[in-house]
């Protein structure tokens, strides 16, 4: 039998992160179980802003995950199934009372990353966006795009899964199975019966979002990671054509975006030690209003249709906020730095590139597991969402 098929990892999370791993492992041959203490996507993911980003909006403030960004966008935009993908451009805009040399800056950091950022007139915006403020000096089309972010995990999943993966959802973590320095297995509880199991495996990725803390601290090893909530406000009408985004370092209320009949706004920030049972704050939700205005005057004729908020999961550094740290990721291969063989952690990132965290998550496994197969998951086309359901 072919070494490669014999190894099985173990995936903690079935947010997008996890899906991508596993579909990116399946194509290397390698067994794959994926562990997730709810449904698929229905905790950071579920409730991301659901952006296909360019990586405009991070052109001056973190360079790096604006390179990144776009790239995933266009490996994206040719992977995906059709109509995963809303195109409806990103419209970003300079108000008349925001800093213009900033501007100057913004479209030379598009262009360094290779974003393609074409200005148009205030008067073009106009026409695209009767809603949108009037009080714009400068304006540009760019890349962005809209995904409805379960299914965009659940691409990721139903082609893992046509490939042979294996999910268990309502699958919680109690503890890790251990031999001597290395980790064999889990110890797991069926949150629907209560039955306590376990699952062995080479490998075990820790890919758990905002809890990958809490899931490492099981065998006493620290993440360093800042947990960042932030409140998106659904209204219940299509109030705009394009991911609207303000010309400024990103801060709180500054973008609006369609999401088919709906309008989302976004975002607000704080920092949170525990992201179970997560509650938007009223103020938030009234900043977020507040702040829509300044994007679509008329915003207050049409309904709120719902709240929600959702837990960014960054790599920490000391002495920053949570709107200065960068939205990079880093992958912790725990044999290097804690002494804990055959667990990796994977951290940080974003929806937009999903499928490049798990390409360097996977080859760090692949590595220590001897599996020489390269990732193939930028230049394969991914199956309907609906798979993951009929097979």
């Amino acid at each position: 039998m072919d070494v490669m098929a014999t190894k099985q990892v173990l995936v903690i999370g079935g947010g997008v992160t996890g899906c991508a791993i596993a579909h990116d492992l399946t194509l290397r041959g390698v067994e794959v179980t994926v562990v997730e203490r709810g449904e698929l996507a229905s905790g950071t993911t579920g409730r991301c802003s659901a952006f296909l980003h360019s990586g405009s909006r991070y052109a001056v403030t973190d360079p790096e995950a604006a390179d990144e960004c776009i790239a995933e966008n266009q490996i994206m935009r040719k992977v995906m199934p059709s109509g995963m993908i809303e195109p409806d451009d990103g419209l970003f805009i300079l108000l008349k009372g925001d800093d213009p040399a900033y501007a100057d800056q913004w479209f030379q950091g598009c262009a360094d990353a290779g974003i393609t950022a074409k200005e148009i007139s205030p008067a073009e915006v106009a026409r695209r966006e009767p809603l949108v403020t009037r009080e714009i000096s400068r304006a540009a089309i760019t890349p962005d795009a809209v995904i409805e972010a379960l299914r965009f995990a659940l691409v990721f999943a139903a082609t893992a899964r046509v490939n042979g993966a294996h999910f268990l959802p309502y699958s919680e973590v109690q503890d890790f199975l251990m031999d001597a320095d290395r980790v064999i297995g889990l110890k797991l509880k069926n949150r629907v019966t209560g039955e306590l199991f376990e699952l062995r495996g080479d490998a075990v990725i820790n890919a758990a979002g905002p809890w990958v803390g809490e899931i490492s601290s099981l065998i006493g090893i620290r993440i360093p990671l800042s947990m960042s909530p932030g409140v998106h406000v659904i209204i219940g009408k299509r109030l705009v054509n394009h991911t609207i985004n303000l010309i400024r370092k990103p801060a709180s209320g500054d973008f609006a975006y369609p999401q088919g009949p709906q309008t989302i706004l976004g975002t607000t920030s704080w920092t949170v030690e525990n992201c179970d049972h997560l509650r938007a704050p009223k103020e938030h939700i009234t900043n977020t209003l507040r702040d829509g205005e300044v994007i679509i005057p008329s915003l207050r004729k049409y309904p709120v249709l719902s709240v929600n908020a959702a837990t960014r999961p960054l790599i920490a550094k000391p002495g920053a906020n949570e709107r200065e740290l960068s939205r990079k990721f880093e992958v912790f291969d725990h044999a290097e730095i804690n002494g804990v063989e055959s667990f990796v952690t994977i951290g940080g990132g974003k929806l937009t590139i999903a499928r490049a965290m798990a390409e360097k998550t996977c080859d760090v496994v692949c590595k220590k597991l001897g599996v020489d197969a390269p990732c193939r998951t930028a230049s394969t086309p991914m199956v309907s969402w609906r798979r993951f359901y009929v097979g």
